[in-house]
């Protein structure tokens, strides 16, 4: 089953707000060895993983980083996205 494009990209937006940018910078530095002061957006969803975007001194590269379980929905997607701000916080 294929997830909403709608959710996605809702969820994609929520997560790019400029309020969220140190949460997504961090979990990027944490999960993906993104630089410090590298830009991080989440630019796709699928089922098993989130795709980001890390751009630093004009360089930008993708990164694919693994749920910690299977997203279905819009509310597995937020979890999903939580649960790896966790992960990158415990270590």
């Amino acid at each position: 089953m294929a997830l909403d494009p709608t959710d996605v990209r809702g969820v994609c937006d929520y997560m790019n707000d400029p309020s969220m940018a140190d949460h997504m910078r961090f979990m990027a530095e944490k999960l993906a060895g993104a630089e410090l002061e590298s830009t991080v957006l989440l630019v796709d969803i699928t089922e098993s993983t989130g795709l980001f975007t890390i751009e630093k001194d004009g360089k930008t590269r993708e990164v694919s980083i693994p749920w910690t379980f299977p997203v279905a929905n819009r509310n597995d997607m937020k979890s999903a996205l939580f649960a790896l701000l966790d992960k990158a916080l415990l270590g």
